[in-house]
């Protein structure tokens, strides 16, 4: 046990869809002999800002993969599943321009997922069917190249530093869970290991590897954090992929990961429905890095009501801090926001934004908000993470 030390509108049949065209997974979070007092602080999580996205019949979020915000003007840029393309919205919402469009040509998506920039000139989308990196012009959305990669990428962060761009992709070829793009050149270095649960399962069944299939990954320098959805560990290595530690983060509210998560999944007899799987742990759906060196982590405790390919998926998100020497972790502040959707989420300047999708039941549609919420660690209960 860890010790602690003072210190436009869619309707509903779009969101119908939007549960069944992605399939999230659960499983992240910490094993039964890490909770600790749940009387404990975690971080202050405020909303400081709301913004109300232009949504209009012919562009609107249908299914959003992920957020991304511009700091070079403060624009928000979401992938968007069912759209298959990524919409760039000003900061008072309004809908700027978009990069890409549905289809199997240069500059299409196909199950589009994770988007990101690179510098100040470059847009870039990831298609999980073709397994490109696509490069759009950040100010005309003009597509100006490609870049091939390995593995499904995850939902939880990009970061670039001075050796290239490292992002999450579960590679079963090369049994690693991290990319390093090489950017601007074409190689790209496939490190961190696979989990041993992750080895375990897709010499079996497989059912855990492929419902908590997504990882999150944030770097340094000269080190990366990284892990897979469906653990508790994350894992410090190396940018070549050389582990150096594993931090187990305790848990203080969201439900946790049974220890042998793993055989529970692969275990035909486990679960008599779809909810019993998402409601089985807590999930990792994000890795971020603060200006003072230290790490947000964010959890999901989800739920499914109703049945796939119907049923819609919500979570509790919970947010945690990893102190910057990484010994030391304040964990488990809930995350306000309505809970109508699955949501996704990105940190930005410190602050963390959110994608909110609520229900405006006088016109059976769903309004889209961006929250942005401060982060205060003043008050936190922080435990020794040896």
């Amino acid at each position: 046990m860890r010790t602690p030390t003072t210190g436009k509108p869619m309707s509903l049949f779009r969101s119908s869809y939007a549960a069944s065209a992605m399939l999230v997974g659960v499983g992240c979070g910490s094993e039964p002999d890490a909770s600790v007092d749940r009387a404990t602080a975690g971080p202050a999580v405020t909303v400081v800002d709301s913004v109300l996205l232009d949504e209009n019949d012919r562009f609107y979020l249908g299914n959003p993969f992920s957020l991304v915000v511009d700091t070079a003007d403060g624009s928000f840029l979401i992938s968007d599943f069912f759209e298959n393309r990524i919409l760039r919205y000003e900061r008072a919402g309004k809908l700027r321009q978009f990069y890409g469009r549905p289809g199997g040509g240069p500059g299409e998506f196909r199950s589009i997922s994770t988007a990101f920039v690179l510098g100040d000139s470059v847009v870039v989308g990831a298609g999980n069917r073709r397994n490109l990196l696509q490069l759009f012009s950040r100010h005309d959305g003009a597509y100006v190249g490609e870049q091939p990669y390995s593995g499904r990428p995850g939902t939880g962060g990009v970061s670039v530093v001075d050796r290239g761009v490292v992002f999450p992709t579960r590679d079963l070829a090369n049994g690693t869970m991290a990319a390093v793009w090489r950017y601007p050149e074409p190689a790209i270095d496939y490190v961190v290991p696979l989990p041993a649960p992750y080895q375990r399962s897709l010499e079996g069944l497989g059912r855990f590897a492929a419902f908590q299939s997504f990882g999150s990954v944030v770097a340094w320098s000269d080190t990366l954090l990284s892990g897979m959805s469906g653990l508790n560990e994350i894992y410090l290595s190396t940018l070549d992929g050389v582990l150096l530690d594993t931090l187990l983060l305790p848990n203080t509210a969201r439900r946790g990961v049974p220890p042998n998560v793993q055989e529970v999944f692969d275990d035909l007899q486990s679960f008599s429905s779809m909810t019993e799987m998402f409601e089985a742990a807590s999930s990792m759906y994000g890795l971020y890095r603060m200006s003072d060196g230290s790490t947000v982590v964010l959890h999901h405790d989800s739920t499914m009501d109703g049945e796939l390919p119907a049923g819609n998926i919500t979570s509790e998100v919970y947010l945690s801090i990893i102190a910057p020497d990484r010994t030391r972790a304040c964990v488990d502040a809930p995350v306000p926001y309505s809970n109508a959707m699955r949501p996704v989420h990105t940190v930005a300047r410190d602050t963390l934004f959110l994608v909110d999708r609520r229900l405006n039941e006088a016109e059976d549609d769903l309004l889209t908000w961006i929250r942005a919420y401060r982060i205060d660690t003043t008050g936190c209960t922080w435990f020794d993470l040896d």
